[in-house]
């Protein structure tokens, strides 16, 4: 299958970026493959915010990442899946675990644990990407950009390498993939061939988020992707593509890291 063309969407323009009108749905919702709901923060700069891959089993739900926490992802999750839904963040950052606090089961790695239980470090530097121009709407009328935050939660249960997460009907695996974060997930499902990479792999501009904070253990975790026989990629950022483009996008960064 060829590769897919990555999303490159950006918010529209708005008349005054500092009071850009209240949004009637925050969250777009789109079928991404069988038992796979992707919520998209549809009026925010796809480099600024990252999705939620909601994947519904017969017992409970998943919700991969949380959203920003501009506006819940917690309650669209659970209506739209209409089962239980855990959380699992791949990462601490804010983009991708802002709004984990909302969810009663929030899973995570033991290493990113302490940054997501007080997220002033992430807190400090959120507002260099999420700005007044990254966003062509407001979740409510008392919405205030500038005294945003992520806020602390703690994990209720911690997932290491190895580990599976049964959903009733499917498993998904637990990969310890470090190198954006001390303690970076991806999760992957064998039986369907689906890799969840959150910021460990997109299509897409890396910005100021490249080059990765740990660039050798970033690319190890790349070369155990490429291991896999993975069918489709769900990332945190642009929307999914496929294995051929993975490997490709593999070879690339590996290069551009000289490692």
């Amino acid at each position: 299958m060829a590769g897919i063309e990555p999303e490159r969407r950006a918010p529209p323009e708005v008349a005054d970026p500092s009071r850009p009108p209240i949004a009637a749905c925050w969250f777009s919702v789109e079928r991404a493959a069988e038992g796979i709901v992707r919520l998209r923060e549809a009026h925010v700069d796809p480099y600024a915010v990252g999705d939620v891959w909601l994947v519904c089993g017969t017992q409970r739900a998943l919700a991969v990442d949380a959203g920003s926490g501009l506006a819940p992802s917690a309650p669209l999750a659970e209506a739209v899946a209409e089962r239980p839904v855990a959380a699992v963040a791949l990462n601490p950052y804010y983009d991708h675990a802002g709004g984990w606090a909302d969810y009663a089961e929030r899973l995570c790695h033991p290493l990113d644990a302490p940054a997501l239980a007080d997220p002033r470090a992430e807190n400090e530097s959120l507002h260099d990407f999420l700005t007044p121009e990254t966003l062509a709407a407001r979740p409510d009328a008392d919405f205030e950009l500038a005294v945003h935050a992520m806020r602390p939660a703690r994990a209720t249960g911690l997932v290491e390498d190895g580990a599976t997460i049964d959903l009733g009907g499917r498993r998904l695996e637990v990969l310890h993939v470090p190198g954006r974060s001390p303690g970076g997930l991806a999760l992957w499902e064998a039986e369907t061939g689906a890799l969840f990479t959150s910021d460990m792999l997109y299509d897409g501009p890396h910005g100021p988020a490249w080059p990765p904070d740990a660039p050798a253990a970033y690319v190890e975790s790349l070369r155990r992707f490429a291991t896999l026989p993975v069918e489709r990629v769900f990332p945190g950022h642009y929307g999914p593509f496929d294995g051929a483009r993975m490997r490709a996008l593999i070879a690339e960064q590996t290069a551009d890291l000289s490692l």
